[in-house]
């Protein structure tokens, strides 16, 4: 029986030629969604902790004082709804706070705890840990042209909705 990774190796090599930005794009996916897999990985083994619940943590490191749910939201692209759940949990571990805004009872600011931040710098320290040695494999040069490529399409992306 194939792995996964066999059958979508197996379908990019039946992708015609002519077609090369579906292949860039569902090879970078599915590169992205394993790096992801591993990360999620060390995380539950290591921490006992989900990737939401990191990329949580990660985005309140960046502001000390603390952000309302609403920019939590928008910063990482899910719904409050998402945020909540989360948030709640973290709260209850003792990693974050929330406290309503001076200008809204009904808006909560949420910020690390000691506590949330000290965990957060462990998992961020095994984190990079973990893609420096994923990403071993390519030479400064391979991953200087990696990069590179990477901000071309970027920019081929932006370029599209100035337009």
């Amino acid at each position: 029986m194939s792995t996964p990774l066999q059958i979508v190796e197996q379908k990019l090599d039946q992708i015609p030629r002519d077609k090369e930005g579906v292949r860039a794009w569902l090879r970078l996916v599915y590169c992205a969604q394993m790096v992801e897999q591993e990360i999620r990985t060390m995380l539950r083994e290591k921490f006992d902790s989900t990737l939401p619940r990191f990329e949580l943590m990660a985005a309140l490191d960046r502001v000390a004082d603390g952000i309302t749910m609403g920019e939590l939201s928008r910063w990482l692209m899910v719904t409050k709804g998402n945020i909540t759940g989360i948030a709640e949990r973290l709260s209850e571990d003792g990693f974050i706070v929330r406290e309503p805004t001076p200008t809204d009872r009904r808006s909560f600011i949420v910020r690390l705890t000691a506590r949330g931040s000290s965990e957060y710098k462990r998992m961020e320290t095994e984190y990079e840990r973990l893609l420096e040695e994923i990403f071993a494999e390519l030479s400064l040069e391979e991953s200087d042209q990696f990069m590179g490529l990477l901000a071309r399409i970027k920019e081929g992306v932006q370029r599209r909705h100035e337009d």
